[in-house]
């Protein structure tokens, strides 16, 4: 992120993504804590990580391509993909 110039939408994307990365945490500390993995189904647990993680081979691949790198996303995804896999970790172990 350029400080010299500051970007408006470059501003929107780091914020929203850093808010979705960190959304993901009051779930994954609650799940950890109680181990109640009930309300979890696996349809909805395996779209969203292969999901997100399909997406963050995509986006990396992208980057590459256009040599520029969309850090707020990387780090949405990857938090993401570290979290939901914890989770399909967590219902398999704990249901």
């Amino acid at each position: 992120m350029d400080f010299k110039k500051f970007d408006f939408f470059q501003f929107l994307g780091w914020f929203g993504n850093i808010i979705l990365s960190i959304g993901v945490i009051p779930q994954v500390y609650q799940t950890f804590i109680t181990h109640d993995v009930d309300s979890f189904s696996w349809s909805f647990l395996l779209m969203w990580a292969f999901g997100v993680f399909f997406t963050f081979i995509y986006i990396i691949s992208d980057n590459y391509k256009v040599k520029k790198f969309q850090w707020p996303l990387l780090l949405n995804y990857f938090v993401n993909i570290i979290a939901t896999f914890y989770l399909v970790i967590a219902k398999f172990l704990y249901s």
